[in-house]
């Protein structure tokens, strides 16, 4: 196991304790995995990725804290920074959908990066990068702010990861609160000031959590200088496509679509081609972009036949997608309430 993943190394090399594998609380995780849709399953890959990004994102937050404290809790917190993540891991408090959902879309964004990464030439930096010194200073601003915001989530291998400004704010603060409360956990003592110097230090780095610095966000507002300084044209789509640069291509999408990103995403990456090209049909895509989004995704994302994926881009009528376009419009969480209700799409709740 490379040592650049390390919980997941961790995990290969933990011994097997044969009577717990063969009891009875292992069987219903065995039945559901048995069962699982192999579409559905993370590689081997996915799954160290995402595990190796929760375990820095869980050690930034962990230092950002220990920022905060008085001396003499932080010499208590030194002294147990190995346990902090193994601490939270093996009680599952990280198993949580919003930040899960996170994880999953950088697993994404690397997997379908990774497979186009062939079509740049030698010193190439990508359609971002070259905008940097776009003659729009509105372009060339939100563009080197996208830049820098990336640049600074790399690795050593070139894999994009998490800062904690990219999780959402909600997300943010239970994550803090867990992470102070499990260095709590390796302070001994009952003193009631250990409690209030981990909450105060936990609430002083929400103080400066950002959205605004999010990667998505900053994506976003290129998208948006873009469209008001020249327009999001096809070929621009189609250059980002072929970068495999998704995290653009959606936040592109749902601006010339006028969808959220986030469902832009969706509809992109995590529902098949079928809802790919109708995301394309939503941003008014002509056929040749939408082409070059089926050359570059369909094998990463495993679409399958591209004359399938190109089919479902010119079957829907004008009246289809004008209606499509209105239900996607709808904010995200409506859509959301809506189906926890048994509805979905305009239909009745029974």
């Amino acid at each position: 196991m490379p040592v650049e993943w390390p919980i997941a190394a961790e995990a290969a090399d933990q011994p097997v304790e044969p009577a717990r594998a063969a009891g009875r609380d292992r069987l219903p995780i065995v039945r559901r995995d048995l069962f699982l849709d192999d579409r559905a399953r993370l590689t081997e890959q996915e799954r160290a990725l995402m595990s190796a990004m929760l375990g820095a994102l869980v050690d930034q937050v962990a230092d950002e804290i220990r920022v905060g404290l008085p001396p003499d809790v932080l010499a208590h917190a030194e002294s147990d920074r190995e346990q902090v993540v193994a601490r939270l891991w093996k009680r599952g408090a990280l198993d949580r959908p919003a930040l899960i959902l996170l994880l999953l879309r950088r697993a994404d964004e690397q997997l379908i990066a990774a497979a186009c990464r062939g079509s740049r030439g030698p010193g190439d930096g990508g359609t971002v990068e070259r905008m940097v010194g776009d003659g729009d200073g509105a372009i060339a601003s939100a563009a080197m702010a996208l830049a820098v915001a990336r640049g600074r989530r790399r690795d050593r291998f070139g894999r994009l990861g998490l800062e904690f400004d990219d999780v959402p704010r909600d997300e943010a603060m239970c994550l803090a609160h867990l992470v102070a409360g499990a260095m709590r956990q390796g302070i001994k003592g009952p003193a009631v000031a250990i409690d209030e110097a981990l909450a105060a230090a936990a609430d002083r780095l929400l103080e400066r959590h950002d959205e605004g610095r999010r990667v998505e966000m900053r994506a976003l507002a290129l998208a948006r200088a873009i469209d008001a300084g020249r327009g999001a044209d096809d070929p621009l789509i189609a250059a980002l496509a072929a970068e495999g640069d998704a995290a653009m291509l959606a936040a592109l999408c749902a601006v010339r679509a006028t969808i959220a990103p986030e469902t832009a995403w969706m509809l992109l990456v995590n529902d098949g081609a079928r809802d790919a090209m109708l995301l394309a049909r939503l941003a008014g895509l002509g056929r040749p972009a939408a082409a070059a989004i089926v050359a570059a995704f369909a094998e990463p994302l495993l679409w399958g036949e591209p004359g399938q994926a190109i089919a479902w881009f010119d079957t829907p009528a004008a009246s289809d997608i004008d209606a499509a376009r209105r239900w996607w419009g709808l904010p995200p969480a409506y859509r959301d309430g809506l189906a926890r209700m048994g509805g979905a799409n305009g239909q009745p709740i029974d």
